[in-house]
């Protein structure tokens, strides 16, 4: 019989590359040899990680697979369509998800038959398809015609127990169901657990099911859940809507924290007062408020500045983004949403501590964000375009696909939620941008030929989407304007800075006010460049009210001048500041006459008493009051840094694995399976003759592990070598029984006893 290590070993170079794509987790870091992939692959981690990815229709065949076997040995696939009852059902789906099952190396085939993975029983539980282990008190035939003269609860209890769980709390002694399950243990149709719990044996369970291991076979939810229905031009308009409402909240943001920042609460994270401003000026709820500030640093628009006194500022890439047509503004902030492991509908909630979850806190990334993001938008995409799918349906569709991972419902709120602030989702369904970026993100996860379809951008499904811009201005004696749709961004940017924005949807209402008109002045230009600024896109000219506000705001205009002094210079006596303005040599200070006796400058007191000193003038320092100061001399002192201080988070990181492309990823794959090949053909030259039969096959712990679960799955011997407790070896022969939680449960058939070993004492196990 082929061993597990053997089947990978005889594994194809393609089908190697293709099981370390789909299960990355075993390529990182690289195993040294296939026989150590293999104890990674059939480790409790690898597998609960791969098991998380299968849908339904694979766990139940693995489910009837590890019950059929007993968590060893093989069974036919005939043997497990039957079990879960496909042989009246189309066979298609069994066979898919077993081989779907074989891709992922959760069983392998030989003359035998189809073998569970080693490890996998013990992490499908010790009721896999709710049934018992298999013991030898099963070994009898069953014979059901005794239940014809049962009492009347008797059948009672095996209906609670025939499909799972096995295990039952025996009743009070002296009631009706005392007296059936005494019958019924009479009978051996349930045998003694301990003293409070009775069993349902295996063979009598299958006798029950119709030796079926399921009621039915698993099959997607039929009919797909269906919600409301919206023709696609309308989630198509809606989710424009959105998108641009989105990125004008997040340019808001910028305009706003760059100037005035945010100051970083000591802990991390934006506070609650300056969230709360944010909506105010935002004008929306804080969680929203929430939801973009996240964003904005998901997609690297803000970030703390790491000053002395740190605030939350824009970067760089604000200026370039903001360059950015729509489209391209919103895929930005749409990728970093997909990709993000921030979970922003968290905030104003209470952590472990009791204390109030904050904007940008640390504490608020989560790891599987992204997949809970990619699991939603993929279930919406499985229904009609147009569908819209409440929570619950969402759910039900993700307990089909991923039934080992299903994501908590409030996630699952939070992520459509989202979908539809940001435009991802219009009217409630997955828009045309929405499944662009769905379909981007699965290529990017992908490795896919280069000369693969590309596909539609989420950039050009977005501007399909958008309306036509105008850049007509309807302009009222009211003082108001109308833009009869999406404002060109010439229009929207000269209406931003001089108008106030009453109201948007499909037409554009803004009112100016005087204040809103000397704020466009206060920013540059003159009345007159705003009148042909307004000329320009006006339809019918510019109404007298409004000209006529507009001139008279400029006329008002820059009556008072304001201007920057950091220190002053006086004297009582004109002649002694005669030529100090002129001087090229003091041109650094930035003089400025402010009256006979008074100069100004833009240097600080302590500078221009030096630069004034250096040219041979003795000024002197005075107070408030006129009176004659001496400061110290300005002493300087530096943070003293250690040399073995931790490395800096956000310090140029070296690159992790799982932000390779998937082209990097496939070709680093595509190099290791050839260095796999070579390193075994290198230790089986090592290990041949004499040499192999003394000396351990292996000395990992991790490898012992995986040679320990095939022997206890097929029932084989084993040397195992051991440490004890003070250091000396020992070597048995012995039959692994189970492998579980970090010990090894043995029998030596030569002494006639079991026993337990912890994971750490085993130096070596060598199959016999």
């Amino acid at each position: 019989m082929v061993t597990f290590t053997e089947h990978l070993r005889a594994r194809g170079d393609d089908e190697l590359v293709a099981l370390l794509l789909q299960r990355p987790d075993l390529a990182a870091p690289s195993p040294s040899t296939l026989s150590s992939l293999a104890a990674r692959a059939s480790s409790r981690t690898s597998l609960e990680r791969a098991l998380a990815t299968v849908d339904a229709s694979v766990l139940q065949a693995l489910e009837a697979l590890v019950a059929l076997t007993d968590g060893g040995g093989s069974a036919r696939r005939d043997d497990v369509a039957a079990a879960v009852g496909a042989q009246r059902a189309p066979r298609d789906r069994l066979d898919r998800a077993l081989d779907r099952a074989h891709e992922l190396a959760l069983v392998w085939t030989d003359e035998d038959g189809v073998h569970p993975a080693p490890g996998l029983a013990e992490l499908l539980g010790p009721y896999p398809a709710g049934l018992a282990p298999a013991t030898a008190t099963q070994e009898p035939p069953v014979d059901l015609g005794v239940l014809d003269d049962a009492p009347a609860a008797a059948r009672s209890v095996l209906d609670a127990l025939t499909w799972g769980p096995p295990v039952g709390i025996g009743p009070p002694a002296g009631s009706p169901a005392a007296a059936a399950v005494d019958w019924l243990l009479e009978r051996r149709l349930l045998v003694p657990g301990d003293a409070r719990h009775v069993v349902l044996p295996r063979a009598v369970a299958l006798a029950l099911r119709g030796g079926r291991t399921h009621r039915a076979p698993a099959t997607p939810p039929e009919p797909a859940p269906t919600g409301v229905a919206h023709a696609e031009a309308l989630v198509a308009a809606e989710s424009a809507a959105a998108a641009e409402r989105f990125v004008r909240l997040v340019a808001l943001l910028v305009r706003t924290w760059e100037q005035t920042p945010a100051p970083v609460l000591r802990s991390g994270g934006l506070g609650g007062r300056e969230l709360r401003r944010v909506a105010a000026t935002l004008e929306v709820e804080d969680s929203e408020a929430a939801f973009v500030v996240e964003l904005a640093a998901a997609a690297g628009l803000i970030a703390e500045d790491e000053e002395e006194s740190p605030a939350f500022a824009p970067t760089l890439a604000v200026d370039e983004w903001l360059n950015d047509d729509l489209p391209s503004r919103w895929a930005t902030l749409a990728r970093a949403w997909a990709t993000t492991v921030r979970t922003p509908w968290m905030v104003g909630g209470r952590d472990e501590r009791g204390g109030v979850r904050a904007a940008l806190d640390p504490e608020l990334s989560r790891p599987w964000a992204p997949r809970v993001r990619h699991a939603v938008l993929t279930a919406l995409a499985e229904v009609p375009p147009g569908t819209v799918l409440r929570t619950e349906a969402v759910l039900e569709l993700l307990r089909w696909r991923t039934p080992r991972s299903v994501p908590p419902e409030a996630a699952v709120a939070a992520t459509l939620h989202e979908a539809g602030m940001l435009g991802v989702l219009g009217a409630g369904a997955l828009s045309p941008a929405g499944r662009a970026l769905l379909e981007e993100v699965d290529r990017s996860a992908h490795a896919l030929p280069t000369d693969a379809e590309p596909g539609i951008t989420p950039e050009a499904a977005l501007a399909t989407a958008l309306p036509e811009p105008v850049s007509d201005l309807l302009l009222q004696g009211d003082l108001t304007g109308i833009v009869p749709g999406r404002p060109t961004p010439e229009l929207a940017a000269l209406l931003e800075r001089s108008g106030v924005i009453e109201s948007r949807g499909a037409a554009l209402t803004v009112r100016f006010t005087p204040e809103s008109i000397r704020a466009a002045l206060d920013v540059g230009g003159t009345a007159d460049d705003l009148l042909a600024g307004l000329a320009a896109h006006a339809r019918g000219g510019i109404p007298q009210p409004l000209e006529y506000m507009i001139r008279d705001a400029g006329r008002r205009h820059g009556q008072l001048r304001a201007g920057y002094a950091a220190s002053y210079l006086r004297a009582d006596d004109p002649a002694l500041l005669a030529g100090l303005v002129d001087n090229p040599a003091l041109a650094e200070l930035g003089l400025m006459r402010l009256a006979p006796t008074v100069l100004g400058s833009v240097a600080s007191p302590r500078e221009l008493l030096a630069v004034l000193r250096e040219h041979g003038l003795a000024p002197l320092a005075e107070g408030p009051g006129g009176q004659v100061l001496h400061p110290e001399p300005q002493v300087r002192r530096v943070r003293n840094v250690r040399r073995n201080a931790p490395h800096k988070i956000g310090a140029a990181p070296s690159r992790r694995p799982d932000t390779l492309t998937s082209q990097e990823r496939a070709g680093l794959v595509a190099q290791l399976v050839p260095t796999l090949r070579e390193a075994e053909r290198e230790g089986s030259d090592a290990a041949s003759g004499e040499e192999r039969r003394r000396e351990p096959a292996l000395a990992n712990p991790v490898s012992a592990l995986s040679v320990l679960r095939e022997a206890a799955a097929q029932g084989r011997e084993v040397w195992l070598e051991m440490v004890g407790p003070h250091g000396v070896h020992q070597r048995r022969r012995v039959r692994p029984v189970h492998v579980e939680g970090g010990r090894v449960r043995v029998r030596d058939e030569a002494r006639d006893a079991e026993l337990t070993v912890a994971v750490h004492r085993i130096a070596s196990a060598t199959p016999v």
